[in-house]
């Protein structure tokens, strides 16, 4: 039983965890444009969750 509640901890903690995922880390400084974050930030939001610092779902606002 010890063994199986192990087993389940380590599965949840990885579905928890984005550990080797394939995201980029990328800032706004990565990016020219609000318009070009903002595409990146869409693509998909949990990877680029950190352009979107006030989570208005707008990436990189002081980018022109």
């Amino acid at each position: 039983m010890k063994k199986y509640l192990i087993i389940f901890l380590f599965a949840l903690a990885m579905v928890g965890c984005r550990c080797g995922s394939d995201c980029e880390h990328k800032n706004c400084d990565d990016f020219k444009t609000q318009k070009e974050a903002q595409k990146a930030f869409d693509s998909d939001e949990d990877c680029y969750a950190n352009l979107d610092g006030d989570g208005d779902g707008e990436a990189c606002e002081s980018l022109p």
